[in-house]
């Protein structure tokens, strides 16, 4: 499965990222005129939906749709475009950590100020997609209907972000608005009326929000299994515990506003995301405890350094390891290390790169590791090093002395039969 051919438009592809969905996410840098260089994130449609055409429309209502927002909680989209038949976007990847990561590697709840500022800025976000107007200034109805920690990043830069609206719905969209194959939201963060294919409103992003909330304040699944029926199940015969029923620390203001976003009716609920932005706010504003900028600071220290050099191993052309069996491996597309305009190495590009801010791309976290381990991907024979050679030569002469040896038996019992 080739990556698009995206040469001729200055997108230089170096690694595939991650796959799911209907879609695939690539490392790639944008090259120009007088040395210019950026890195970023090119999503496009997976090969074996190209010719999808249900698929190749929701693309299109997410491109239409990405390309109209402009919020600093929200993944900026650069370009968009279709080469050779593929669809594109050329988009900003966030240095920084998935809030599934968080959830799964930190293995314990979070400060109660830190997750309640990461889903403020969540909120804030969301608020601008559900404000989204057309040129007449109408509300175009955009809900994200899948606000999940995979697709929200806490930046390295104290900045939460909100990823894919590839199963946003809006007002004049071309693809069903039902859910279809497989792009599905995940029911486990799914709002009552979503699972019960009722009407969805802002406030079913306001639901799902919660569910992320909650289980940042815990430090484990609200809903654990991930079918649509135990799910419901558990929405409408369960009993939703208040974090802080589990978690010291977490302000009985805090609390009241996980359960209202919580709430079963959408009525119940804050009327929209800046209402429960602004609540969250004040809990961070009047609370005691650390704040966000000192957890990224401090505690996401090692992950931000663990990033960079990922990142120089890839624009190396050094494969990486996924870091466990949940996650998948970029792959890489070249593995050419002569990436500057005048030749320079690539450990050459990525510090100009970095100290020139022009970097707006980063790995999907949860997707790499720090090992340097190498990871099975078949080297070139010409960057073969003498211990690897030694071990070639030893399983080839393994091979021949026994092909001899059943080559000898078989003209001995040969012999015998005769």
């Amino acid at each position: 499965m080739n990556p698009p051919e995206l040469g001729k438009e200055g997108i230089e592809i170096v690694a595939r990222l991650s796959s799911g969905g209907m879609g695939e996410v690539l490392l790639a840098r944008r090259v120009g005129a007088h040395g210019f260089e950026k890195l970023i994130a090119v999503k496009t449609i997976r090969a074996d939906l190209v010719h999808a055409e249900n698929v190749r429309r929701m693309f299109l209502d997410e491109a239409r749709l990405v390309a109209r927002l402009s919020h600093p909680c929200i993944a900026t989209v650069y370009d968009f475009g279709e080469l050779d038949g593929a669809l594109y976007l050329a988009m900003e990847y966030v240095p920084g950590i998935g809030l599934n990561r968080i959830i799964r590697k930190w293995a314990r709840p979070l400060p109660a100020l830190v997750a309640a500022k990461v889903v403020a800025q969540a909120c804030e976000g969301l608020h601008a997609a559900h404000e989204l107007r057309d040129r007449d200034g109408r509300l175009l109805g955009v809900v994200h209907r899948d606000v999940t920690p995979q697709n929200l990043i806490l930046g390295f830069d104290g900045r939460t972000r909100i990823l894919d609206f590839g199963i946003a719905l809006m007002r004049n969209r071309e693809a069903p608005a039902t859910e279809y194959g497989v792009v599905k939201g995940k029911p486990s963060y799914m709002a009552p009326e979503q699972i019960r294919h009722q009407v969805v409103d802002r406030r079913t992003d306001i639901y799902s929000i919660s569910v992320v909330l909650h289980e940042l304040l815990t430090g484990r699944r609200l809903f654990p299994d991930d079918s649509i029926l135990a799910t419901a199940k558990a929405i409408e015969r369960g009993k939703i515990d208040p974090p802080g029923r589990t978690t010291r620390d977490v302000p009985p203001a805090l609390d009241d506003i996980v359960m209202q976003g919580l709430a079963k009716e959408t009525a119940d609920r804050f009327s929209d995301a800046r209402e429960m932005a602004n609540a969250l706010n004040e809990v961070v504003r009047t609370g005691k405890g650390m704040q966000l900028e000192e957890f990224v600071d401090v505690e996401l220290k090692d992950e931000r350094e663990k990033h960079w050099a990922r990142l120089r191993s890839l624009l190396d052309g050094k494969p990486v390891r996924a870091d466990s069996s949940e996650d998948e491996a970029p792959t890489l597309i070249t593995r050419s290390t002569r990436m500057g305009p005048k030749g320079e190495d690539a450990a050459t590009v990525f510090a100009r790169i970095r100290s020139s801010n022009d970097l707006t791309i980063a790995l999907r976290d949860e997707a790499l590791t720090a090992s340097s381990t190498p990871s099975p991907t078949p080297m070139p024979a010409s960057s073969a090093t003498p211990n690897s050679r030694w071990v070639i030569t030893l399983k080839v002469g393994t091979f021949v002395l026994v092909l001899i040896g059943l080559m000898l038996l078989a003209a001995y019992f040969t012999r015998l039969i005769m």
